[in-house]
């Protein structure tokens, strides 16, 4: 306290200049109508300015950026697909067998609304019905899952997030195919469990976690995390894998909707099948 008052002693000359100039800008644009709207107007004019101009810096920055990423993913997304791939004007990439049939179709789809923090969360897209989407198609990027599509409108489609404690679906160890369920616990939107694992094997932190293709809704082989620690469940005999996801849910801008070709035939024949017991 003595000390900022000697700063005042020290200063009190400056202090009392700017004093006296902010009360004679006072009376200035109080009783002077003319100056009071050309100051008014010349900082507005000069804030708008500003504003429009880190705008326009932002976006063409911005802009740059997923340009880039659009063009990162797409190359990304075809070294993934196991299979030959190949991708027509519209950005859609086809994902062939060793035959050349072709077995997934993947959409290219803007993120327009996107929850990562919540206990459950969804992804809404800007494609919808009128562009081929439908109900449990699965969502990926060039790096990992997203999520499966849940509720489609004609124009857009909510997706249930990797990060929803209703998502569920089969994974592996790829060097040992050791296999278990992948689920959120709600906590880390980085890391799922992957849990009922009878005998996970020889494990090193650092090996690569993929979906098994058990689910129509993700093509096999594709990539989901690492692993980084596993351990036996307390008072039973399975384990549960820890693994840091290679999808950055909070950095989520274009994803892809995948789309089984082949998904009613196999649906229709596994059903005759189990009907016929």
């Amino acid at each position: 306290m003595r000390s900022f008052i000697q700063f005042l002693l020290r200063y009190h000359v400056f202090f009392l200049f700017l004093l006296l100039e902010l009360i004679s800008l006072w009376f200035l644009f109080s009783n002077n109508a003319y100056q009071r709207t050309f100051f008014v107007h010349s900082a507005n004019r000069m804030t708008g300015n500003v504003l429009n101009t880190y705008g326009n810096l932002t976006k063409f920055f911005y802009l740059s950026e997923v340009n880039d990423s659009l063009l990162a993913e797409n190359a990304l997304l075809r070294e993934a697909m196991i299979q030959q791939a190949t991708a027509d004007s519209g950005g859609r990439i086809s994902m062939l067998d060793e035959h050349g049939e072709m077995l997934y179709s993947c959409m290219p789809a803007k993120v327009i609304n996107n929850t990562f923090t919540l206990p459950n969360n969804y992804i809404t897209l800007d494609k919808g019905s009128e562009d081929g989407i439908v109900k449990d198609m699965g969502v990926i990027t060039s790096n990992g899952l997203v999520g499966i599509v849940k509720d489609v409108s004609p124009h857009f489609s909510v997706v249930l997030s990797v990060l929803h404690s209703h998502f569920h679906t089969r994974v592996a160890v790829k060097k040992n195919n050791v296999q278990g369920r992948l689920v959120w616990n709600g906590e880390d939107p980085t890391v799922v469990k992957i849990v009922d694992v009878s005998e996970p094997g020889h494990l090193e932190p650092g090996d690569t976690i993929v979906t098994t293709g058990y689910s129509a809704a993700f093509p096999p082989g594709y990539p989901v995390g690492v692993l980084k620690s596993y351990g036996k469940e307390t008072g039973s005999n399975f384990y549960t894998l820890e693994v840091e996801l290679t999808t950055a849910f909070s950095r989520l801008h274009y994803v892809y909707v995948v789309d089984y070709l082949l998904k009613e035939e196999q649906t229709n024949l596994e059903e005759e099948s189990h009907a016929g017991n």
